[in-house]
């Protein structure tokens, strides 16, 4: 029971978001005549645990909800690039300076089904070690935290991990420690 497209218009293109305009004909023969998709580049997220079981998370400034918000380090897929896993190294080495040699593929998750198209491309980083400083984009401005990682999964049931994808990444590898 899919959604019928009518038509099609884009009303805003760049390299960092697309929105669409769509006439939508619903399965029951309703007609949306204003449907909007967001489109923005997918990206990859990482579980990233250091040999004494600490976290590293990131707390950065969200303009668009007006608050700082703490998350596992992540990115988007640079024009062209493919490769989650390549996507994700880089992230962890630029915000937190770590690099691992234990990666994992955790799967993707997605953010606001409703609107948006993306995915999160999930991975679990063991064992990693500081190798250099952060090396942040010009826009980023962001604060490394570490953690224990009990401590990280309480912050999620309490409300301080809020981000969906962190708290969806966090709670995974803690069901995966669990089995």
């Amino acid at each position: 029971m899919s959604w019928k497209t009518i038509k099609s218009e884009e009303v805003l293109g760049n390299r960092h978001v697309r929105v669409r305009k769509d006439m939508v004909e619903l399965p029951d023969g309703a007609v949306i005549e204003d449907f909007y998709t967001v489109t923005i580049p997918d990206a990859a997220m990482v579980c990233a645990l250091t040999a004494d079981g600490e976290l590293l998370l990131k707390t950065e400034y969200r303009y668009a909800i007006g608050a700082d918000v703490i998350e596992c380090p992540a990115g988007m897929f640079d024009e062209g690039e493919k490769d989650p896993l390549v996507v994700a190294k880089r992230e962890l080495l630029e915000e937190t300076g770590y690099t691992s040699e234990a990666w994992t593929y955790l799967g993707e998750t997605l953010e606001s089904t409703s609107k948006l198209t993306n995915r999160m491309h999930l991975f679990l980083a063991k064992d990693c070690v500081k190798v250099a400083e952060q090396d942040l984009d010009d826009n980023e401005h962001l604060d490394l935290l570490k953690v224990s990682f009990e401590t990280a999964v309480d912050m999620v049931m309490d409300g301080r991990i809020n981000a969906n994808s962190t708290a969806h990444l966090v709670l995974k590898v803690d069901r995966m420690n669990r089995q």
